[in-house]
C-alpha cells in the first residue's frame, strides 16, 4: 500500500497479506501512517534468494515468450501514468501478450505480469509462480487484476486466468470460481482500513504460523511479530 496524495493505493499483493494474516495488513497500514513508530525487520537472505529465484523466473518466461512472440509489449513502471495510458493502448491494439500490464481500479492498482490474448480474443491475466503446485491464495490476486481489467476497459471479466509454475507448467482456472471468495475478502480487507484507528490495542492477533512482516517498535524496542 502507498499514499497518493490523500489517498491511499492498494494492491493485489494487500489483499493476499490480509488474507494470510490481518495482524501483518493491519501493521502494513500502522507503518504506512507512522514511519517513525515501528522499523520493519530486514529481510533475511533465504527471502532474498527466493525472492531472486522468482524474479530470475520471470524473466526466464518473458524471454520464452518474447522469442516466439514478436509484437510483445512490455510496459515501463517508471511512470504510473504513463503505464496506464501504455496499457490501454496495447489492450486496444490487440497485442498478444503485454508484459507488466497497469491496471487500476478505484483504491486497487497492479502490475500485471502478463495479459495474454487467447484464441477468442479476449486477454487472461498470467502470473509467474515459484511454486511448484498452484496455493489457493494466488485467485486473490489473480481476481483482482481480472476485475481491475474489467473496471479499465469497460470489458466484461476475464473468463480464466493462469499461473505460470516454477516447472514451467501452465494452469488455468475459471475467474467465476474464485470470483465471490475474493470480494469477500476484498471486503473485508477494505472495512477494515476504512475503521482503522491508529491504536496499536486495536490491531487484530497474529494468527499461528501466518506469515507476515516482523516489525520492532521503535519507542519502547519491543518487538511485534506475526
Amino acid at each position: 500500500m502507498k499514499r497518493a496524495g490523500s489517498q491511499i493505493i492498494y494492491s493485489p499483493s494487500d489483499l493476499v497479506r490480509y488474507a494470510q494474516s490481518p495482524f501483518a495488513s493491519w501493521m502494513d497500514r500502522y507503518y504506512l501512517e507512522n514511519r517513525d513508530a515501528v522499523t520493519p525487520d530486514q529481510e533475511t537472505e533465504d527471502q532474498k534468494l527466493i525472492a531472486l529465484t522468482g524474479d530470475q523466473h520471470e524473466l526466464a518466461v518473458l524471454n520464452e515468450f518474447k522469442s516466439s512472440v514478436a509484437s510483445l509489449v512490455e510496459i515501463p513502471k517508471d511512470d504510473a501514468t504513463a503505464a496506464h495510458l501504455e496499457t490501454i493502448a496495447a489492450i486496444k491494439a490487440q497485442a498478444p501478450i503485454i508484459y507488466q500490464a497497469a491496471l487500476e481500479d478505484r483504491e486497487f492498482a497492479g502490475f500485471a505480469d502478463f495479459l495474454i490474448l487467447n484464441e477468442a480474443g479476449r486477454y487472461q491475466v498470467w502470473d509467474t509462480k515459484l511454486a511448484r503446485s498452484p496455493k489457493p491464495h494466488y485467485a486473490i490476486q489473480l481476481c483482482c487484476y481480472s476485475e481491475m481489467f474489467a473496471a479499465m476497459t469497460g470489458e466484461k471479466m476475464p473468463e480464466k486466468f493462469g499461473i505460470i509454475l516454477g516447472t514451467k507448467d501452465r494452469v488455468e482456472f475459471r475467474v467465476e470460481d474464485f470470483i465471490h471468495y475474493y470480494r469477500r475478502v476484498r471486503a473485508s480487507f477494505l472495512s477494515m482500513q476504512e475503521n482503522f484507528t491508529g491504536n496499536i490495542a486495536d490491531r487484530p492477533e497474529p494468527l499461528p504460523m501466518a506469515a507476515g512482516r516482523h516489525m520492532r517498535r521503535n519507542s519502547s524496542k519491543t518487538r511485534i511479530t506475526s
